[in-house]
């Protein structure tokens, strides 16, 4: 597996997207939540919490939720890049002609994925940790362990984006077509279709909604929702039979079954397809 690695950096080192793409996700992760510190500085009332957010334990779901967002738009796109870029180049093909295996050229995709996955989570875990000790009045190592199992959630988040993006670009194989899909369905379909159950559970009577939180990339979500969404009792129990978002040990457990899925479906279509 690190030999497959060094060749897949090989392939990209010289890719000046993808360079750009990890240059601004290491740069922005540590930084972008600081952006909202002078914006709520004099701010009072309810407003005045949110600047409490640097604050441990509190700084681990906040820079979860940004450092999530961040995931999602530049290492998910930077996997899509990477895969459909093979194949509209054709160096997918030119690879599994002179000597990779399909096998082996998928697992090194998935080595990639992965090592993605342990950099972004141990950025997340170091600017969360850094971040939390210098606003934390009394800090104290306790403190900074009361996380909630933060950097597990973290790392199942983002491997389940990761191979996400995996599958659509597997799938869809063309480079606007799977960028189309891969941003179009978290932000717009999941939800019109979140939307079309609730309707139907209302129209049926029904009053279990519950169903609507088992959409993929709603459980991955709930690993790193918007922190006031859960703490907020007015946002988690709408409904005595309704909650928006799930507990952490079944979205931990969904995203884990989530991840596997997504990628035993980009495995089996990959091996199905033509190079």
């Amino acid at each position: 597996m690190l030999q497959l690695l060094k060749t897949e950096i090989k392939k990209f080192k010289s890719n000046s997207t993808i360079t750009l793409l990890i240059v601004f996700f290491t740069l922005l992760m540590p930084f972008v939540i600081l952006t909202l510190k002078g914006v709520f500085k004099d701010a009072t009332g309810p407003i005045k919490a949110i600047s409490e957010i640097y604050d441990l334990p509190m700084i681990w779901d906040y820079q979860g939720y940004a450092g999530s967002w961040l995931v999602f738009f530049f290492l998910g796109f930077m996997v899509l890049q990477m895969f459909t870029n093979e194949v509209s180049q054709r160096t997918m093909r030119q690879n599994i002609i002179f000597g990779y295996t399909k096998k082996e050229f998928f697992t090194a995709k998935v080595t990639v994925i992965i090592c993605l996955s342990i950099f972004a989570t141990i950025l997340y875990a170091f600017s969360s940790a850094v971040i939390g000790m210098l606003h934390t009045p009394g800090f104290d190592f306790e403190l900074l362990m009361d996380n909630n199992w933060a950097i597990l959630r973290f790392f199942i988040s983002t491997l389940g984006t990761l191979f996400f993006a995996l599958l659509v670009a597997v799938v869809f194989r063309r480079g606007g077509l799977s960028m189309f899909i891969y941003f179009a369905y978290p932000l717009i379909l999941e939800p019109i279709m979140r939307g079309l159950v609730i309707y139907g559970l209302i129209k049926s009577g029904k009053p279990n909604w519950t169903l609507m939180n088992y959409f993929p990339m709603n459980t991955l979500e709930d690993l790193m929702t918007f922190p006031l969404v859960r703490t907020s009792s007015d946002f988690i129990n709408v409904h005595e039979n309704m909650t928006l978002v799930h507990s952490y040990p079944i979205a931990i457990g969904m995203g884990i079954v989530y991840s596997a899925l997504f990628l035993f479906l980009a495995w089996r279509s990959f091996k199905k397809s033509d190079i």
